[in-house]
Formats: structure tokens, C-alpha cells, sequence
């Protein structure tokens, strides 16, 4: 039976219809498919920017009640959900039980492809490449 990709409630089978086969290169689940990740929502990007004003301005995260106030929603459970979804997504981690607690993750800097690293183990040049023996 071929392996099933569960994707936001929904099921889609990998390799039925002639997919290729796996190559080893994908995600763990044996589907060799690659999806970029979804951009953020507008409510998404509107929490991160209130979380952000208010560890600048104050030194510690809004309240739950503080986030819904300034972006729109009455309900503490919904504001919940997308801080949920945020820290799902390693945008934000909590130091502690509350969501007051949070703080925002600093985000790699994009890679762009075909460039190799030039840090630690990258090559006795810089590039890769071995010296010849």
C-alpha cells in the first residue's frame, strides 16, 4: 500500500498514479513531494506585528485580551488558535505557561540555491573542495 500524506485534514495518497518512485530526498513520509511553505496569513501578520510592538515598546508580550483588542478579535480562543498556528510554524516560543510569555524567533536568512557555505567544514577553501592529497 502506498504511504498517505495527511495535509490540513485532508488525505492525498503518494504514489498512486504513476508518481515516481522515492528518491530519498523528501519528507520522511516516503512521498518525495516538497511543498513550500504557505505565507502568512493577514491575521497572522498582524499578531506577529502587535507581539513585535509590544516586546519593543514594553519588553514582554501582549496578553491574549491585548492581542484580540488590537487585531480584531473578541474571542480569546481564536486568538489562541493563531498563536498556536504561529508557534507551530517556529515563529514565536513561550518561556513560560502563558502566551504573555513569548517571543518572537529570529529567522535564518535565506539560502539561495546553488551557493555553498563558506562556514565551518565547508572545504580547506572556502568552496568545497579538498585539497589534492
Amino acid at each position: 500500500m502506498a504511504p498517505v500524506l495527511v495535509d490540513s485534514g485532508r488525505v492525498v495518497a503518494c504514489g498512486a498514479g504513476g508518481a515516481a518512485p522515492y528518491d530519498g530526498r523528501g519528507p520522511e513520509d516516503g512521498c518525495g513531494v516538497r511543498r513550500e511553505p504557505r505565507p502568512l496569513t493577514a491575521r497572522q501578520e498582524a499578531v506577529l506585528a502587535v507581539i513585535r510592538s509590544s516586546l519593543a515598546e514594553r519588553g514582554h508580550g501582549p496578553t491574549v485580551r491585548e492581542i484580540g483588542a488590537r487585531v480584531g478579535l473578541s474571542s480569546t480562543s481564536s486568538v489562541a488558535h493563531q498563536l498556536g498556528r504561529l508557534e507551530a510554524r517556529g515563529l514565536i516560543v513561550r518561556t513560560g505557561r502563558d502566551w504573555s510569555t513569548c517571543v518572537l524567533v529570529e529567522e535564518p536568512p535565506a539560502r539561495r540555491p546553488g551557493l555553498r557555505s563558506r562556514g565551518p567544514g565547508a572545504g580547506a577553501d572556502g568552496y568545497g573542495r579538498r585539497p589534492a592529497p
